[in-house]
């Protein structure tokens, strides 16, 4: 084996152990809070060491080139997909949002606002 072979598979037996350690960590816990704890480094971590791994043992080309794609692509919605979560579970167990507005005769008034 090359020293880029050794690598890659290095890469890639990393990449895999994080993302079995966090769907273990996603299957142990018991709130939806720490359980997105998990959802990060799956989607982060693990997902470019296996592209890294992708790119070194297929090169650029067009395996390597997706497999960088992929990486980014989770890389970017990752942030967006936890807040998106966080925000429903805490709809879901306090209700919607509300915000306080003051009306003309600057009386406050509780006003329920709803963000779907």
């Amino acid at each position: 084996m090359t020293p880029r072979e050794v690598v890659a598979t290095a890469l890639l037996v990393f990449g895999v152990g994080v993302e079995l350690a966090c769907c273990l960590g996603v299957l142990v816990m018991r709130g939806v809070y720490d359980k997105l704890h998990y959802t990060s480094p799956a989607t982060t971590i693990g997902a470019v060491a296996i592209a890294a791994a992708v790119v070194l043992r297929e090169s650029v080309v067009t395996y390597g080139l997706k497999a960088m794609l992929v990486a980014l692509a989770l890389l970017i919605t990752n942030p967006v997909m936890s807040h998106a979560i966080a925000r429903a579970a805490r709809i879901r167990r306090h209700g919607a949002w509300t915000a306080q507005e003051k009306d003309a005769e600057d009386e406050t008034v509780e006003v329920e606002v709803d963000r779907r």
